[in-house]
């Protein structure tokens, strides 16, 4: 491990035991906003894909999530799946796709971050490119910590905890995106494009969720 990784994880550590016991401390969270997003998101038409796995859902430990697909003219399906926690407290707090893919096969092949443009500005996104034996797939995922998105791991733990502490919140949210790579293609920019497409209109529901 290196010094920059072992650091890392060491801030990973202290904001999620100094989030835990902030936590004891907040009063009612909000209820999840969930069922306020919308089926239809522009040109994308939604449909319900489906509960995950029991062992899945007890693993993520979310209060409630939505799992989605996403179709629209000329354009791959795309999945939406939105994981909220109404507060982190011991055992259970918000996981990070960068743990929980790798943890169900599939192997990162490339990791980095976006910005998605729309006419409110500019939101953060973490981008992976997994594959999974010849499955290969494009990942955008955000955090959506009261009012403001967030890509960043330790940035999105030291947010929830300063919350915590001055708005006696710990509550969150994770939004992941996913859309197939076809398999014979040589790059994943066709499907970025579409995703970012998609994540446009998803953005003006999310400003306003869980703020």
């Amino acid at each position: 491990m290196t010094r920059t990784r072992a650091l890392v994880a060491v801030v990973l550590v202290v904001a999620a035991g100094a989030l835990a016991h902030a936590a004891r401390y907040t009063g009612t969270p909000p209820q999840s906003h969930l069922s306020a997003l919308p089926l239809r998101l522009g040109d994308w038409s939604g449909r319900d894909a489906g509960p995950v796995d029991e062992e899945s859902e007890r693993e993520l430990g979310a209060d409630a999530y939505l799992n989605r697909t996403y179709d629209a003219p000329a354009s791959p399906a795309v999945g939406l799946y939105v994981a909220y926690y109404a507060q982190q407290r011991p055992g259970v707090s918000i996981h990070s796709p960068l743990h929980c893919l790798p943890g169900t096969g599939w192997e990162p092949l490339e990791i980095g971050t976006m910005a998605v443009a729309d006419a409110g500005g500019a939101a953060p996104f973490r981008r992976m490119l997994v594959r999974k034996n010849r499955d290969r797939a494009l990942v955008l995922y955000t955090y959506a910590i009261h009012g403001r998105l967030v890509a960043g791991e330790v940035t999105s733990k030291l947010w929830l905890l300063g919350d915590s502490l001055r708005l006696h919140r710990s509550d969150a949210a994770l939004v992941r995106v996913v859309v197939p790579l076809d398999r014979d293609a040589d790059s994943p920019h066709a499907a970025a494009e579409q995703a970012v497409a998609f994540v446009r209109g998803l953005l003006p529901f999310l400003s306003t969720m869980w703020s």
